[in-house]
């Protein structure tokens, strides 16, 4: 039977590296409606024997020397699905994340994004980059027609992603911009908060300076591309406003949400750091030529989470079901 959704999933570093993702996936309730496509580089290629050992709906894509963007375009193409799920190494989907974003495909909506919750609670490193992150989708959230979703682990209509044809791999450089894109192409977009994930991040400051600094390249050279010269050069002054308004978004988020799930202020200190990095980052990508920041543009994005802290993480949320709920992804329940 053809699948309704398509699952691509980078495996950067090889298969080893994405098991507590493929944990996930294969736990779905509908796991027979989904195919999951690893996105692996041909010299980590698994041999013919463990390919064949691999479950069915598991399809390895190689993808050569190419970067992660062009390789995602090219795994589009392959999909059978009429919806493709652009997964990350280190967000995983609830049981029923595949059954609720399904119903929603059957109501033909463009764009659909999921609500998250943060995975690893041990560090206030990792609650920042959260916070800064994904807040804005952070559960308790209230589902419906969307005007933003997340970028990345949101599901899209393959149609709207093959129509921009030469245009796809530029666009899926980095995700917040595909999705705009989207949206000013007439897409429609949802958020489903029943389709629940939690998003594991580095929990030390020298990864996360490393995630930063190259998001923010990234933001402000695809944020300006289209400005003239004068204008990208006075944005880099503008790093302490990028910053401000980067960690501002975190605040009104942490008091909505995150304060309720346990999150403490600290994290919100930790957001400061890091909403600065960012806010560097962007104000010097404006001026960079993109050839200097695409080779690097898959260090924000690839950071696969190991099956021990997916276990310490679902043995803490069980622990704290009782008095935050939100934290299992129960509260709407």
């Amino acid at each position: 039977m053809k699948p309704e959704l398509s699952v691509l999933l980078p495996a950067w570093y090889g298969l080893h590296t994405v098991t507590a993702a493929l944990n996930a996936w294969e736990a779905q309730t509908c796991r027979d409606r989904i195919e999951i496509l690893l996105l692996c580089p041909d010299h980590l290629l698994p041999t013919a024997e463990q390919i064949a050992s691999l479950p069915p709906g598991q399809i390895v894509v190689p993808i050569g020397p190419d970067r992660l963007h062009v390789a995602r375009a090219r795994a589009i193409r392959q999909a059978s699905a009429d919806y493709i799920v652009l997964a990350e190494d280190h967000c995983l989907p609830d049981p029923d994340w595949a059954a609720a974003m399904i119903r929603r495909t059957a109501e033909r909506w463009d764009v659909i994004g999921p609500s998250m919750r943060p995975g690893n609670r041990d560090s206030d490193w990792a609650d920042g980059a959260f916070l800064l992150g994904y807040s804005e989708w952070m559960a308790p959230v209230a589902g419906g027609p969307a005007k933003i979703v997340c970028g990345w682990n949101v599901t899209v209509r393959a149609r709207c992603l093959r129509d921009l044809g030469a245009e796809l791999p530029g666009e899926l450089r980095m995700g917040a911009f595909l999705v705009r894109r989207l949206r000013a192409e007439g897409c429609r977009l949802y958020l489903e908060d029943r389709a629940r994930m939690r998003h594991f991040d580095p929990p030390r400051l020298n990864r996360q300076t490393v995630v930063f600094g190259v998001l923010g390249l990234g933001f402000g050279r695809i944020r300006t591309e289209r400005w003239p010269l004068p204008a990208r050069l006075l944005f880099f002054f503008a790093a302490p406003a990028i910053a401000f308004l980067h960690w501002k978004r975190a605040f009104v988020h942490y008091r909505r949400a995150a304060r309720r799930s346990g999150m403490g202020p600290r994290a919100l200190a930790a957001a400061a750091l890091l909403a600065s990095l960012w806010g560097v980052g962007e104000a010097a990508g404006a001026w960079m030529p993109l050839a200097w920041i695409e080779p690097h543009l898959w260090r924000e994005e690839v950071k696969p989470v190991r099956q021990e802290d997916v276990d310490r993480s679902t043995a803490r949320e069980r622990l704290t079901m009782a008095d935050t709920p939100i934290l299992a992804g129960t509260a709407r329940d």
